[in-house]
């Protein structure tokens, strides 16, 4: 359990994280999508260049799981994280019985949250070992995966 006062700080880092993670996994659906081609606004460093590593990741079999592409399940783990932290009330009192009503939804993210993860090593292992290539915004995705696991640990 997290000391009292620090809950805050979690769940702060937790909202920051995702909203960061958000904004990763709607930058590769637009690229899954072909929606970004030589996208002047996003600096070079980002690759967001036709024929860049990123741009290419999004178009191998390993930008996808079960048919759907992977930034489309991390915008829904982000959404949903963001919904249980910020517009759900963690605990909820009826006549002194205090209750978790979002209880089960928490432990559920936290089994997307260990996926995440371990789908993240399966991942970094093909983009170097089997693609040669490196993806700095796939790298930054999960390292906000890992961190998002540890901090969801102490929150659940």
């Amino acid at each position: 359990m997290i000391p009292p006062g620090r809950d805050v700080i979690f769940r702060l880092s937790i909202v920051l994280l995702s909203l960061a993670g958000l904004a990763d996994a709607l930058y590769f659906t637009l690229a899954y999508y072909g929606r970004i081609r030589k996208a002047r606004w996003v600096p070079e460093i980002l690759c967001a260049r036709e024929g860049s590593s990123c741009v290419t990741v999004v178009r191998t079999p390993y930008a996808r799981v079960f048919g759907v592409a992977n930034s489309v399940l991390g915008i829904v783990y982000y959404v949903l994280l963001l919904v249980w932290l910020m517009f759900v009330p963690r605990h909820a009192s009826i006549s002194g019985h205090v209750l978790r009503p979002f209880e089960t939804l928490g432990l559920l993210l936290l089994g997307a949250s260990i996926s995440s993860v371990v789908l993240g090593f399966y991942l970094i292992h093909a983009l170097r070992r089997v693609l040669h290539t490196h993806c700095p915004l796939c790298y930054a995705a999960h390292a906000i995966n890992i961190i998002l696991f540890v901090l969801l640990i102490f929150v659940s």
